[in-house]
């Protein structure tokens, strides 16, 4: 594993490099291990990149060799360099993925990546759209018949057309199907110009073993819904990170099957319309404890941090997004404003160990806003326990947290774009494309 880059500096060029690397390219110096102070140089860290400026005699600046660094606004960075003096080179080579060269006070050249490949919002769904039911996660035998004629009727009343993956019912030691059948079943589904959405049929488990045998340019070739939650963040976040798709964080068939109106009405909106909307917080909220059924008043967002914020929306469920850490499909958390849920699984000291690794993660420090979903109430979070947790991370306290919105484990829940933007501001939250 890489550790670190070396570039060479003429003597006494210290103060140039910080100028560059640390103002322009808003890099972070670090402090260099006392033994190797006396050599002179400065060292930089940004993201999971580390830097090395070394004092060099007589010095030959980098013509070809070069680190490669990346930014989740490239073009912001491209202007800095621009106004101060800095000429940039942008080359298409590497399509989608954009990048530009440049080089620092010194001649060394510089290549500046943007993190996210341009993002694809894919077609709304229409009367008439076909939508392909999948199990990416566990497999549909495990799925009430009753749960899956009911979800099938409910689509049919939105006016979709339904069809069920070849593989869906197909079921291994672990509750799941095999990963070679779940991965031709997406491949088969994406592929198809007559399948207009993925609904996923349940979380579970074991989504992110397709990750590494996804064609992800067949997806980016073939845009198209791809609709779930829980065990599903796996795939959505991959997707979206791999090929700049915007997937959903949304009702799976034991949601549609309920009919409750807030989330079917949050489901039309979000799939079926192009627009940006504002999050209303559902009158009331129902959860399952010991086998009953329990209604609750909905007391609304909880602003566990106050402020305003817009960036990329990413995140669902906590522990599985983990599971993407130290892979390259975990996404860019910087400017980013992350949707966060667990289920009854969790308690608040697990909950707490998650985030903690979640927050640990490069760019952490550069989310720009947090939003939590509603706990169930088996898992005993209150959110006193969460004003707790936010308080414990300095770079949470200047921006905006919220707690208790209408997605996770509980009912009714929301449709979000995993990939697009979300905006708080004067207590409101909303989200779009």
């Amino acid at each position: 594993m890489l550790d670190h880059v070396q570039l060479a500096a003429p003597k006494d060029s210290e103060e140039q490099a910080r100028a560059f690397y640390a103002g322009l390219l808003h890099m972070k110096e670090v402090e260099k291990p006392l033994g190797v102070q006396a050599s002179g140089g400065v060292w930089f860290q940004s993201h999971a990149a580390a830097l090395h400026l070394g004092i060099e005699e007589p010095f030959h600046p980098a013509k070809k060799a070069h680190p490669g660094l990346t930014f989740s606004r490239l073009d912001d960075v491209a202007n800095r360099l621009q106004t101060a003096g800095y000429p940039v080179q942008f080359d298409d080579r590497l399509a989608p993925r954009r990048r530009f060269f440049t080089e620092d006070p010194f001649g060394n050249r510089i290549e500046c990546i943007e993190q996210q490949i341009p993002t694809i919002v894919p077609k709304r769904l229409a009367d008439g759209s076909h939508v392909r039911l999948l199990a990416p996660a566990s497999s549909l035998a495990t799925v009430e018949s009753n749960i899956i004629d009911g979800a099938i009727e409910v689509l049919q009343s939105l006016g979709l057309c339904v069809s069920i993956s070849q593989h869906a019912r197909a079921i291994n030691p672990f509750g799941s199907s095999d990963p070679a059948c779940r991965l031709d079943d997406l491949h088969t589904a994406f592929a198809d110009p007559t399948i207009d959405a993925i609904l996923c049929v349940r979380g579970g488990f074991s989504s992110n073993e397709l990750l590494d045998g996804l064609d992800y340019e067949l997806i980016r070739r073939n845009p198209k819904i791809l609709c779930g939650f829980s065990d599903i963040t796996a795939l959505s976040q991959a997707i979206f990170t791999k090929s700049g798709l915007i997937t959903y964080s949304g009702p799976m068939l034991r949601a549609l099957a309920s009919r409750d109106a807030y989330t079917l009405q949050s489901f039309r909106n979000m799939l079926f319309e192009d627009k940006t909307m504002t999050i209303q917080p559902s009158r009331n909220w129902h959860d399952r404890v010991d086998g009953k059924d329990v209604t609750l008043p909905n007391p609304g967002h909880v602003f566990l941090s106050p402020g305003a914020a817009a960036g990329r929306l990413l995140g669902g469920n906590l522990c599985t997004l983990n599971l993407l850490q130290g892979t390259a499909y975990f996404p860019d958390l910087r400017d980013s404003i992350l949707f966060l849920e667990d289920d009854y699984e969790v308690h608040p000291a697990t909950f707490a160990r998650d985030f903690a690794s979640l927050m640990a993660q490069p760019g952490a420090d550069s989310i720009r806003g947090i939003v939590f979903g509603r706990f169930q109430l088996t898992t005993r979070m209150t959110d006193e326990h969460l004003q707790y947790l936010v308080q414990l991370y300095p770079s949470l306290s200047s921006i905006p947290v919220i707690a208790g919105a209408d997605f996770g484990h509980t009912m009714p829940l929301f449709t979000f774009p995993i990939g697009g933007t979300a905006q708080i501001e004067d207590g409101k939250l909303s989200i779009g494309h």
